[in-house]
C-alpha cells in the first residue's frame, strides 16, 4: 500500500500530539503572565492536581504560588457550585469565630459528600481553631491518606500534632508537608521546633 505525500502520517510514524496538560504545566512554569492565567484556569478546570503538584517544588515562587491557588480551586470545587457556595459560608462563618455554624456547614457537607477531603479539612481547621486538637489530628490524617498531595492537611496534621506534644509526628508531618512544598516556612518552623524536642528527649 502506497502513501501520498498528502497522507495524513500515522500515530506510530508521526509526531505525537503534545500533552495539553503537560503543555500547560509548562506554560506555568515558563510562560508570560497572561499565559500563565490562561494555563492555571486550563489545569484547573482539568483538575490537573498531579501536574499542580509538581510546580510547588519549583524554583520560580510565581509558579508555585499560582500552583498553591490551582490546588485549592480544584479542592474547594471538587463537588460543584452548590456545594462550594456553603463551602465558602462555612469558612466565612469560621473567619468570624461563629464556630456553631461553621461546624453544621462541615458536617453537613461531610455527610452530603463523604469522600469530598476538603470538606473534612475544614472540619479538621475547625477543631484546630477550637482547641480539640487530638479530632483534628484524626480529621488531617483522613485528608491524607484520601488525598496525600495535601500540603495543607499535612501542615494541619503538624499543627494538631504540636498541640498535643506528638513531636515525632510533627516531625514527620512537617516533613512530608515540605517534601510537597519545599518553601513552606510554617512547615520549615515546625521541623525544627520538632527536632529541638525530640533532642531533648
Amino acid at each position: 500500500m502506497a502513501f501520498r505525500l498528502n497522507d495524513p502520517q500515522s500515530s506510530s510514524g508521526g509526531v505525537p500530539e503534545e500533552d495539553p496538560l503537560k503543555k500547560a504545566g509548562l506554560l506555568l512554569k515558563t510562560g508570560a503572565p497572561a499565559q500563565r492565567q490562561k494555563a492555571l484556569r486550563f489545569l484547573i478546570r482539568q483538575r490537573a492536581e498531579t501536574i499542580l503538584s509538581d510546580c510547588l517544588r519549583h524554583p520560580d515562587m510565581l509558579t508555585v504560588g499560582l500552583a498553591i491557588e490551582g490546588l485549592w480551586e480544584c479542592w474547594l470545587n471538587e463537588k460543584g457550585r452548590s456545594a462550594r457556595r456553603r463551602m465558602d459560608a462555612g469558612v466565612s462563618s469560621m473567619e468570624l469565630h461563629d464556630f456553631e455554624r461553621a461546624e453544621a456547614a462541615f458536617l453537613g457537607l461531610m455527610a452530603d459528600f463523604p469522600d469530598w477531603a476538603e470538606a473534612i479539612n475544614k472540619q479538621a481547621t475547625l477543631q484546630y481553631l477550637r482547641g480539640q486538637s487530638a479530632v483534628g489530628l484524626t480529621l488531617c490524617q483522613t485528608v491524607v491518606r484520601m488525598k496525600p498531595h495535601h500540603f495543607g492537611a499535612w501542615n494541619g496534621l503538624a499543627l494538631c500534632a504540636a498541640q498535643l506534644d506528638k513531636w515525632g509526628l510533627v516531625r514527620d508531618a512537617a516533613k512530608a508537608g515540605l517534601n510537597l512544598l519545599p518553601s513552606s516556612e510554617a512547615n520549615q518552623h515546625l521541623l525544627a521546633l520538632a527536632e529541638g524536642h525530640l533532642a531533648e528527649e
